[in-house]
């Protein structure tokens, strides 16, 4: 005898994962064409879209003047007009909002109290991997979301 059969369970649409990462806009500031790539195919691959490139300072605040976006990954030893990654870092939050995550092959500590200025929401060393790239950006996002959730009415 077969067992009875629940129609109420039977559904066309597949299941949905519990915990779906949001999409983020990430704005990559880097000098180095082959690691600005690289970074760009690494969020792409994780679901995230990249709302613009910039090698130096003033591209990165021209191009968050012009394009949303949710954060940057910004290199630290950015060399250009305008100032290293620090300097960027912080200019994004103090004139558009955006936070940063920092990047280096150098030691945070080595930084000293300038990267306070940046309020990062993490870091990543560099050589990283795909799977270091997606825990700063979910770690990021849970920093996001809490401040988000902090200040709504």
């Amino acid at each position: 005898m077969a067992a009875p059969c629940n129609l109420d369970m039977i559904s066309d649409t597949p299941a949905r994962p519990s915990a779906t990462p949001r999409q983020l806009r990430v704005l990559i500031v880097e000098d180095e064409t082959l690691i600005s790539l690289f970074l760009q195919d690494v969020l792409r691959d994780l679901g995230h879209s990249v709302s613009g490139i910039a090698p130096s300072l003033r591209t990165a605040l021209a191009v968050a003047a012009g394009t949303p976006s949710d954060l940057a990954i910004v290199d630290v030893g950015l060399a250009g007009d305008g100032g290293d990654g620090i300097d960027t870092a912080a200019a994004l939050l103090q004139r558009h909002g955006v936070s940063s995550l920092l990047m280096t092959g150098a030691s945070f500590a080595e930084l000293g109290d300038r990267i306070h200025a940046a309020r990062p929401l993490g870091f990543l060393t560099k050589p990283y991997t795909e799977a270091d790239v997606e825990s700063a950006l979910n770690g990021a996002l849970e920093k996001i979301t809490l401040a988000a959730v902090s200040n709504a009415p």
